[in-house]
């Protein structure tokens, strides 16, 4: 009986050794990572000593589909692709098929989330394009995460429709919401400068001080806006009515979608080029992925990041792939974290970046008074805010504004883009300097004669 009840219990003991008779999925880690880095020799070694440990195992055919580390690798590069491109229906047939191939796959929450607020955006955009503003509102309520802080940019849009629409009191509707939601100082400022163009002055006045109460800290930064935004009217505290000739060019950025080129709303007494301006300031790829990543594969490995540094590094991955709001996102929580000194540095570098990839230059212009950029960031930084600010002094036909802007370029840079002069020698033409307007135009038309320098040229000639 003893013998017997010894037996049962070396076996019970025994049962699970003798059940295992394939690798767990942590045994299987070292031959997957050998597999996707193509290495041969070590995928033989790994399984010659797997298939002695485990004889009773015989590996799939295909080592990349090794239970639990199979990923569609290619798939998942090709998705995210497909979405930066808008190409949304290719997208879901590229995560159907992943999943059909893949079926131990699970996709990253992330792909499922970039694809439900793509179809949105395609949805708010459209409505917006047919300035169908009651469509917009409702596609951005039932879509999470369009009308999200760090996608400011959407709730300013159809601010701007309601305004275009003669509504107001919907438009300021707007602006307070976003003025009482969200806590980027440089949004708040954008935003109120936006609501000027809708708001009384006591409502300016009200949106000015919920701002400063919400942020005290602030309160300077918000009232100084306010002075200038009512000195704009014709509103001059009498203290400053001695300094109020000198202008303070610091119009708030418009949307992306209103920034296609440097044409002026001209009338018959305005000289404007027809193509001058292409683009706002060229888009800076600052990060390389790392383990000879694509930006998309990065995006995906780090999906559920939490510590700053990770979080930094998938900052610059959607930074790369275009989504411009979520690289704005990320890069806030990673300064919101535990940076080092050269971190905080590429961080403030990044979010700067964001915000003139959105058009906007005057919350790029504050964190580049605070940051401390290397040389060679803080002229990228600066060179773009004069660029955007310069073009939008244009447009406003600010030209001697303009003109300061665009000389500034000239002088941290070394250089001006060619779009940019020839934009600047207008601007001279249109500030009445005629024979400066003409000396620009022979320059350039020297340097390279296009049909731009000779319209140019005939224009100043006149």
């Amino acid at each position: 009986m003893i013998r017997t009840a010894l037996i049962a219990a070396l076996l019970f003991s025994a049962s699970p050794a003798l059940a295992q008779t394939a690798p767990s999925s942590d045994e299987l880690l070292a031959l997957n990572v050998y597999v996707q880095q193509g290495d041969s020799a070590a995928t033989d070694a790994e399984l010659r000593r797997l298939r002695l440990k485990y004889p009773q195992w015989t590996p799939p055919s295909d080592l990349k589909r090794l239970s639990g580390t199979s990923t569609p690798q290619a798939e998942i590069d090709q998705f995210y692709r497909q979405v930066a491109a808008g190409q949304l229906d290719q997208a879901r047939q590229t995560l159907a098929k992943a999943r059909r191939d893949y079926p131990e796959w699970t996709p990253a929450p992330d792909m499922t989330a970039q694809l439900e607020a793509a179809d949105g955006q395609r949805a708010l955009d459209a409505a917006l394009q047919q300035n169908d503003v009651a469509t917009a509102r409702s596609v951005a309520s039932r879509t999470p995460g369009l009308l999200r802080c760090d996608r400011i940019n959407n709730a300013w849009r159809i601010a701007d429709g309601q305004k275009a629409a003669g509504s107001n009191a919907e438009a300021m509707a707007t602006y307070r919401a976003i003025l009482s939601a969200c806590t980027d100082p440089g949004d708040l400022v954008s935003t109120l400068e936006k609501a000027d163009g809708a708001a009384s002055e006591s409502e300016l006045r009200a949106a000015a001080a919920q701002l400063s109460a919400r942020l005290p800290s602030e309160a300077g930064r918000f009232d100084a806006v306010l002075q200038r935004l009512l000195a704009g009217r014709g509103v001059i505290p009498p203290a400053a009515a001695a300094s109020a000739a000198a202008p303070t060019p610091q119009a708030a950025a418009p949307a992306p979608q209103a920034r296609q080129s440097g044409q002026s709303q001209s009338n018959q007494n305005q000289t404007s080029p027809r193509r001058t301006e292409r683009a706002a300031a060229p888009q800076t790829t600052t990060s390389r992925a790392p383990r000879g990543e694509s930006p998309a594969q990065c995006a995906a490995r780090t999906a559920n990041a939490r510590a700053a540094g990770t979080v930094l590094e998938r900052a610059w991955c959607v930074y790369n792939l275009d989504r411009t709001m979520d690289a704005m996102a990320d890069f806030r929580a990673a300064l919101n974290g535990r940076l080092n000194a050269q971190q905080r540095r590429d961080a403030q570098y990044g979010l700067a970046l964001s915000y003139l990839k959105m058009g906007m230059s005057e919350p790029a212009s504050q964190i580049a008074a605070t940051a401390d950029f290397d040389r060679r960031q803080r002229v990228d930084i600066e060179r773009q805010i004069l660029d955007q600010r310069g073009v939008q002094a244009y447009k406003q036909r600010r030209y001697r504004d303009a003109i300061r802007y665009f000389d500034a370029i000239e002088q941290v840079t070394g250089s001006i883009r060619r779009d940019l002069a020839i934009l600047r020698a207008y601007a001279y033409l249109n500030a009445g300097q005629r024979p400066r307007a003409l000396t620009e135009f022979r320059r350039l038309n020297n340097e390279l004669s296009t049909s731009e320098t000779r319209r140019g040229l005939q224009a100043a000639s006149d």
